[in-house]
């Protein structure tokens, strides 16, 4: 049985390899919520963590009636275990944060009671002193540029994953589907009533960031081409520049021409020519496949992720999960 009917306030935690935070990130959490309502849940997605974090979850959750478990078959990614867990949590105010401690628990308190006086949608932790390592600060740089240039988010707005949302945004944003989900980009493309609260940012005590420079460039590329058409528009430009030159390159050689300035020459010119238009023609070719390419996965895919276990979850509750698309 459910502590209570509809909580209040649900928190999200998306978990990997985070089975040395979460004792302590359990304590923290339920002393904070308690302070502010009794009527809360957490909600802990495993994203097929390789450590004991299961085996320490299961635990936690043993005779506690507010903390509610989701395994995943498979590692899906934090975004995707992310929207796992937005579509099993029921309260009115939906909290997303990591596992790792470098958000600060206590700081859900800020958060809540700034969406309660205002009339944002979303307010996210701002980080005045990020304690990212150096790959992972280069990610948080991009993501920012790209937000910007993409969607059009603000260069004074900080999209970070420590959150808090209104229920009716994350029932909107459950309604949208993409094969490559981002959490941040999904919730502006929902509402643009954002507001950021000036948080903590702890480092982090043991092991490293997953955020390795391979997964910074396929997040890049995902973002950079399932929420913008920036690739097609600079392919065009470049289209669009490159006749342009051929042009003044056609008057150039026709003056050349009539005051018999050519002989023979002209070789070097043609190769290159070739070698620019063919170079052009096959990136061309790989940007319009990435995007049919995602058309493809769009029509076939019909979940985002698929769940092993849940613990918490009454009987009916697990069914109608099991039935959404």
């Amino acid at each position: 049985m459910r502590a209570v009917d509809r909580p209040l306030i649900s928190v999200v935690i998306p978990v990997y390899r985070g089975a040395a935070f979460l004792e302590e990130l359990h304590r923290r959490l339920a002393t904070t919520l308690e302070a502010i309502t009794p009527a809360y849940e957490l909600v802990f997605v495993d994203d097929c963590s390789v450590d004991d974090s299961w085996a320490v979850l299961t635990k936690l959750a043993e005779g506690n009636a507010h903390t509610r478990l989701v395994r995943l078959m498979k590692n899906h990614g934090q975004q995707r275990a992310v929207l796992c867990g937005l579509e099993h949590a029921q309260g009115e105010f939906v909290v997303t944060i990591d596992e790792d401690l470098q958000h600060r628990p206590e700081e859900i308190a800020l958060l809540y009671n700034e969406i309660r006086s205002s009339d944002a949608d979303v307010v996210v932790g701002r980080f005045e002193n990020k304690k990212h390592g150096f790959v992972r600060g280069i990610g948080t740089r991009v993501v920012k540029w790209v937000a910007s240039v993409t969607i059009g988010v603000p260069r004074d707005l900080d999209l970070t994953s420590f959150r808090i949302i209104r229920r009716k945004t994350v029932d909107e944003v459950l309604r949208l589907r993409n094969t490559n989900p981002v959490v941040g980009f999904l919730l502006y493309h929902v509402t643009h009533r954002f507001k950021n609260v000036v948080v903590n940012h702890d480092p982090r005590r043991s092991g490293k960031s997953g955020y390795t420079f391979k997964a910074l460039v396929d997040y890049f590329l995902c973002m950079i081409i399932d929420y913008s058409d920036l690739p097609l528009r600079a392919v065009g430009y470049f289209g669009f520049g490159s006749a342009v030159m051929s042009v003044v390159l056609g008057v150039y050689y026709l003056q050349l021409y009539v005051r018999h300035r050519i002989g023979v020459a002209g070789f070097p010119t043609i190769v290159l020519l070739i070698i620019l238009f063919s170079g052009l023609i096959l990136m061309s070719l790989g940007i319009i496949g990435s995007y049919l390419l995602r058309i493809l996965q769009s029509a076939n895919v019909t979940r985002m992720y698929a769940v092993r276990d849940r613990v918490g979850f009454t009987e009916a509750e697990s069914s109608r999960f099991s039935m959404q698309p």
